[in-house]
């Protein structure tokens, strides 16, 4: 029987040659590479046998994992087989529940085929000519190429490929929120586009967890269309600030730590003890995993999670209570061609109560954002979009990079 990612599959030509062109443009070492670029036979069996894979599942678990080619040794905290094994379907589907959350398996080509290492508790940095795939649902396999994720998402339609999709969630978020960057604050502009960064894992997170979800974007505290929240059980008593106030702290962390460096280069010491001490100062970096985490997870409660636009959380639980005349039709918006381009479309045919009632609401309150994620496991932006005089909704936006 062929392969339905054959070598001379049109997806796996595009994606063969955006390898070859980002192993030809970076001078970058590749570490988690092999020494050659992959081939396209390669590419295929990488590609065919994780599409495979999501279609079995083990003990009633839909397989669900990431996949990165790395060679052994060059990924910091792997976990290394001592024996590798090798890179099939039944070991695919085996393996995938004991890696970690956010972590993946680490496959190396041997010749035209793979054998699987080992495993990451994180997401390998991703060089310039990587490859990453992933599982996301049955029948549906993601590929990450370098910098573009996606670059395909692969459904065994031909025509299902993504080609570096031209829009971005964070940045799309803050478009739509009208989030101003200020020029002349570099602090508050980072503060800013990391509240975007983690909007968008808010949703990524809702998504992972598989029940689904609304998260609701309002513009403040006070606002007029809090009223169409009944019943809103579970309201808190003050605004929960546990993510902007963490986003502020780091950052203010990593400028007393600029300016002590700074100090210390100016400084008369010795340049090895100043190294030294450089060193053993270790830059904080930027993470509010575990506060977004905490927040995501507010949505195994029925209702939707309530933020304002500077990523206060009002409460969850909350009902949308709007008429139902309201949106009767909506833009559709696909990722892969921007949003230069949508289709008009019934409100019926955007999927089941959460995603009309989240519709009409964002209708019916012009200033509000909803990031819709239906229990399969896709992500939906909601907002209105004053030159289509509608709403306007981006599907699949967990595929945006």
């Amino acid at each position: 029987m062929g392969r339905l990612f054959s070598p001379d599959d049109d997806s796996i030509r595009k994606i063969h040659n955006q390898l070859a062109h980002l192993a030809k443009i970076t001078r970058i070492p590749r570490p988690l590479t092999s020494t050659q670029p992959l081939t396209r036979e390669q590419l295929s069996v990488l590609i065919e046998t994780a599409f495979w894979s999501s279609l079995r599942s083990n003990e009633g678990r839909s397989t669900r994992v990431c996949i990165t080619v790395a060679s052994p040794g060059t990924v910091p905290g792997a976990s290394k087989f001592t024996i590798p094994v090798v890179y099939d379907i039944s070991q695919i589907v085996k393996l995938s529940p004991a890696v970690p959350p956010g972590g993946c398996l680490l496959a190396s080509a041997v010749r035209d085929d793979f054998e699987i290492w080992g495993f990451a508790p994180d997401q390998v940095g991703m060089w310039m000519d990587s490859v990453t795939v992933e599982i996301s649902e049955p029948g549906t396999v993601r590929v990450d190429v370098g910098p573009l994720q996606p670059y395909a998402v692969l459904t065994g339609d031909s025509e299902s490929i993504v080609e570096g999709t031209r829009m971005d969630l964070p940045a799309y978020l803050q478009q739509i929120l009208r989030k101003a960057m200020p020029e002349n604050d570099i602090t508050e502009t980072q503060a800013v586009w990391r509240e975007c960064l983690a909007l968008a894992n808010i949703g990524r997170m809702i998504v992972e967890n598989g029940h689904g979800g609304i998260v609701l974007i309002v513009p403040t505290e006070g606002d007029d269309c809090l009223k169409f929240l009944e019943p809103f059980p579970y309201r808190f008593a003050s605004p929960d600030t546990r993510i902007p106030d963490a986003i502020r702290h780091q950052l203010s962390e990593q400028s007393a730590m600029g300016e002590a460096f700074q100090q210390l280069s100016a400084s008369s010491l010795p340049d090895d003890q100043k190294n030294l001490i450089m060193r053993s100062l270790a830059q904080p970096t930027w993470d509010v995993t575990k506060q977004v985490r905490e927040i995501a997870s507010l949505s195994g409660v029925d209702g939707a999670i309530v933020m304002t636009r500077g990523l206060q959380t009002l409460g969850f639980g909350a009902t949308l209570t709007v008429e139902k005349d309201l949106a009767s039709q909506v833009y559709l918006l696909r990722p892969e061609l921007g949003p230069q381009e949508a289709a008009l479309s019934p409100l019926e045919d955007l999927g089941g109560t959460r995603h009309q009632s989240a519709a009409r609401f964002v209708a019916k309150n012009k200033d509000a954002i909803a990031l819709v994620i239906s229990q399969d496991r896709h992500l939906s932006v909601m907002h209105w979009h004053e030159p289509y005089d509608s709403v306007a909704v981006v599907e699949n936006a967990e595929w945006l990079g």
